[in-house]
C-alpha cells in the first residue's frame, strides 16, 4: 500500500542546524515512507514561532506527515528558539536554504520541497524561492503587501460599503453609533496595524520603510517572475490583507499578467480569517496542501 493510501507511522525529531553561523531550531515530522515531495513551513514575523497561530502548524504537520508527507517546521533567525538577529521577511533567503537542505538531508527520499507560509512569510517566499535550491513549488496564504496606500484604499471601500447597508443606518439613527468615533476607530486601526508590522519586521522589513520605498513589493513581483514552479494561493474572505493583495492585483497590470500564469492556482476560503484559525479553515487548508503535494508527487512518479 502506497503512502497515498494509508496513514503512516511518523516520528518527530528536534533539530538544530546552522544558518550563516546562527543556530536554527526546528521539528522534523518524518513519515515511515515519505513521498518524493516534502514541505518546509515558513513562520510569519512578529510574536510567533514554529507552532504558528493556535498551533496550526503543529496540527497540520502531524496530520499531513501521517499521510506520507515529510514536513519541517522551523524558526528562522531571531524568532522563537533560534539564534541570530531578526532581520524581517525580506532577508530570510539563507534561512530558507538552510531549512530546505536540512529537510532533504534527513529525508533523502524528498526530491522536491514546497514552501508554505502566510502573510509576510508568503511575501518572503515570493522574494527568495527562485534562488533556494530544492524548492519546486510554493503555497502562499494571503501575501502581505500592506502600505498606507493599500490600507486606505481597502478601508475606504469598506466604509463606503457600510454606508450602503441598511443595518448601519438603523444603528446610527437609533443612537448606537458615534459616527466620529467610528471613523476615528477606522483610522486608528490602520495606524495600529502599520505600527505592529513595523515592530515585527526588523531592519529592512518594516511597513514604515515600505511606505518610504516600497521596493519590497517590487522584489516580491520580481522573485515570483523568476520562480518557474507552480504556485497555489490560499486566500481568506475575512482577511483585510487578502483584500489588499487583490486590490494591488486589480491596479497593476504587471502583477495581473504574472498572476495569470497557467501553473498558478487559487483557492478562496470565504469564511477564513487571516491565519486560517477559525471554523473548519485549518481542515480546508490541510486538505488543499495534501492534494497539492500528492499531485506534485504523482507528477514525479
Amino acid at each position: 500500500m502506497s503512502p497515498l493510501e494509508s496513514r503512516e507511522l511518523t516520528e518527530e525529531l528536534p533539530l538544530v542546524f546552522d544558518c550563516a553561523g546562527a543556530q536554527l531550531v526546528g521539528i522534523l515530522h518524518r513519515p515511515a515512507r515519505p513521498m518524493s515531495v516534502g514541505i518546509v513551513t515558513v513562520i510569519a514575523g512578529g510574536p510567533q514561532y514554529r507552532a504558528g497561530v493556535g498551533r496550526n502548524m503543529v496540527m497540520m504537520a502531524r496530520e499531513l506527515s501521517a499521510q506520507g508527507i515529510a514536513i519541517l517546521r522551523f524558526d528562522h533567525r531571531g524568532l522563537g528558539d533560534s539564534g541570530g538577529e531578526f532581520r524581517g521577511f525580506e532577508h530570510i533567503g539563507e534561512d530558507l536554504q538552510a531549512a530546505v537542505a536540512t529537510l532533504r538531508q534527513h529525508v533523502p527520499e524528498v526530491q522536491e520541497v514546497v514552501l508554505w507560509g502566510g502573510c509576510d512569510a508568503a511575501s518572503g517566499c515570493m522574494i527568495h524561492a527562485w534562488h533556494v535550491e530544492g524548492v519546486g513549488s510554493m503555497v502562499l496564504g494571503n501575501p502581505w503587501v500592506t502600505t498606507a496606500e493599500t490600507q486606505s484604499a481597502v478601508l475606504r471601500r469598506h466604509y463606503i460599503g457600510r454606508l450602503l447597508e441598511g443595518s448601519f443606518w438603523r444603528k446610527l439613527l437609533q443612537g448606537r453609533y458615534d459616527l466620529r468615533a467610528y471613523l476615528r476607530s477606522g483610522v486608528e486601526k490602520v495606524r495600529a496595524r502599520l505600527r505592529r508590522h513595523s515592530n515585527s519586521s526588523g531592519s529592512g522589513g518594516s511597513a514604515e520603510d515600505a511606505d518610504a520605498n516600497p521596493d519590497w513589493i517590487a522584489r516580491m513581483r520580481e522573485g515570483l517572475r523568476r520562480f518557474k514552479g507552480p504556485v497555489l494561493f490560499l486566500m481568506s474572505g475575512q482577511s483585510i490583507v487578502s483584500r489588499e493583495f487583490d486590490d494591488m492585483l486589480n491596479r497593476d497590470r504587471t502583477w495581473q499578467k504574472l498572476y495569470s500564469r497557467p501553473a498558478y492556482k487559487r483557492i478562496d476560503l470565504p469564511d477564513a480569517d487571516q491565519t486560517f484559525s477559525g471554523g473548519n479553515s485549518r481542515e480546508l487548508v490541510n486538505a488543499a496542501l495534501k492534494e497539492w503535494v500528492e499531485s506534485l508527487h504523482r507528477d514525479r512518479s
